[in-house]
C-alpha cells in the first residue's frame, strides 16, 4: 500500500497537468501513488497522459461534473492513509511529501498538517509566501478563524489523514459547490473536531494565471462567485454558528451583507430579518445597518432603501453620526458621496482608519 495518494483533478489543462504530475514524480518520498481524474477534458489530455506516463499514474475519465466530484472519485480510488489534493496548474516542491508525511507519523493526534509555499506567476517565479495571507490562529480558536478565513489557503499545502475524511463520510467534498469546496472541507473537518497543525516549511507553488477559477478574467468566475455565496449561507445556517463568539458572528454577518451580497438588496433584507442578525446586540445591529444604508445610497443608488436602513439603525442606536448621515442623504446621492470621500481622505492624511466605513471601502480611490 502506498504511503501517500496525490489526487489531481484536471479539465482541459494538457499544457499544465504534466508539470503538476512531474512535481509529484520527482518527490524525495517515492512511496506515492498519483491519481489523475480527468473531468471531461476535450483537449487531448487523456492521450497525452497515457502516452507519457502509462501505468505510472492511475488515470480516470468522467463527464464534466466539477472539481469536487473529481476529487471525491479520487478519494474513493485511493489506497493510502495520507492524501493530498493537487490542482493540475500547481506544483509540489521536491521534499513536500516526505516532510509532511514524517510530521504526521510523528504526531499521531494531528489529522491535517498544512504548510507554507509560494504564490507564483504563470512561469513559476515566486511572488510572495502564501503564509502572508494567513491570520494567526489562537489556541482553541481554529473554528472561529476558519469561519472567516480559509486558514489552509492552498489546498495542496495540506496533507490529510484518511481517517479524518472518514469522519465526514462520502461525499467528502460538497459536490454542489463549484469553487470553495476545499474551504468547505477544512471548515467541516474543524467543526467535527479534527486536529490541524501548521508546519513551518515550504512545500508548494500556487500558480496565478488568467485561467484560475478564482480570477475575475476566468469564464468560470460568475459560477464560482455564486458558489462562494452558497458556501457562505451554508456556514450561516450551520448548527455551530450560534455557538461562535459574538465578534466572529458580527464579522461574518458584516462580510455576508457588505461583500458577498453587495448590491443584492433583496437577499440583504432576508439576512436582516434572520434570528442570527436580530440576536446581535442593538449597537452592533445599528452599526451594520448604518454601513449597509450608506452603501445602498452611495454605491447602489438605492436611496429609499438606504434611508430606511439608516432609520432602522437610528431606532436601535440614535448616534449623532447616524442622524447626520441620514440628513445628508436628503441633499442627494452626490452630497453624501462627497462627504464620505472627503472623510476617507482626511483619515488617510491622519494615518488612521475610519472604522465608520465599511472596511472594503477603505483604501479605495
Amino acid at each position: 500500500m502506498p504511503r501517500v495518494s496525490v489526487i489531481i483533478p484536471t479539465y482541459n489543462r494538457a499544457d499544465m497537468v504534466c508539470e503538476a504530475i512531474d512535481s509529484v514524480m520527482t518527490q524525495t518520498l517515492k512511496d506515492v501513488e498519483v491519481i489523475v481524474v480527468d473531468d471531461g477534458s476535450n483537449d487531448g489530455t487523456g492521450d497525452l497522459l497515457r502516452e507519457r506516463y502509462g501505468e505510472r499514474i492511475r488515470y480516470f475519465y468522467q463527464e464534466n461534473q466539477g472539481r469536487a466530484v473529481a476529487r471525491n472519485r479520487g478519494v474513493r480510488a485511493s489506497r493510502s492513509p495520507y492524501l493530498l489534493f493537487l490542482d493540475s496548474d500547481d506544483w509540489l516542491l521536491p521534499d513536500a511529501l516526505r516532510q509532511q508525511a514524517e510530521f504526521l507519523d510523528a504526531h499521531p493526534d494531528v489529522d491535517v498538517v498544512y504548510s507554507d509555499g509560494y504564490y507564483c506567476d504563470a512561469t513559476g517565479q515566486p511572488i510572495q509566501h502564501i503564509s502572508l495571507e494567513r491570520p494567526p490562529v489562537p489556541e482553541g480558536k481554529l473554528l472561529e478563524v476558519m469561519v472567516l478565513h480559509n486558514v489552509v489557503v492552498a489546498t495542496h499545502s495540506a496533507l490529510v489523514r484518511r481517517r479524518a475524511l472518514d469522519r465526514l463520510g462520502d461525499p467528502y467534498f460538497d459536490e454542489t459547490l463549484r469553487g470553495t469546496e476545499d474551504a468547505d472541507l477544512w471548515l467541516r473537518l474543524a467543526a467535527v473536531g479534527a486536529t490541524f497543525a501548521y508546519q513551518d516549511v515550504l512545500t508548494c507553488k500556487y500558480r496565478l494565471h488568467e485561467g484560475n477559477a478564482s480570477s475575475r478574467t476566468s469564464p468560470q468566475w460568475q459560477r464560482r462567485w455564486q458558489s462562494v455565496r452558497r458556501f457562505k449561507f451554508k456556514v450561516f445556517n450551520a448548527d455551530f454558528f450560534p455557538d461562535l463568539s459574538l465578534p466572529t458572528r458580527r464579522e461574518f454577518i458584516r462580510q455576508l451583507l457588505l461583500v458577498f451580497l453587495k448590491s443584492d438588496i433583496e437577499t440583504q433584507e432576508e439576512v436582516l430579518h434572520t434570528a442570527h442578525f436580530e440576536q446581535l446586540p442593538p449597537q452592533y445591529q445599528a452599526a451594520l445597518l448604518y454601513y449597509l444604508g450608506v452603501e445602498n445610497i452611495v454605491k447602489d443608488r438605492a436611496i429609499v432603501v438606504g434611508r430606511k436602513r439608516l432609520k432602522r439603525a437610528i431606532a436601535l442606536n440614535p448616534r449623532l453620526q447616524y442622524r447626520g448621515i441620514l440628513a445628508l442623504s436628503y441633499l442627494g446621492h452626490f452630497a453624501l458621496a462627497l462627504v464620505i470621500s472627503l472623510r476617507r481622505q482626511l483619515e488617510r492624511l491622519r494615518g488612521k482608519t475610519d472604522h465608520s466605513l465599511a472596511p472594503h471601502w477603505r483604501g479605495l480611490a
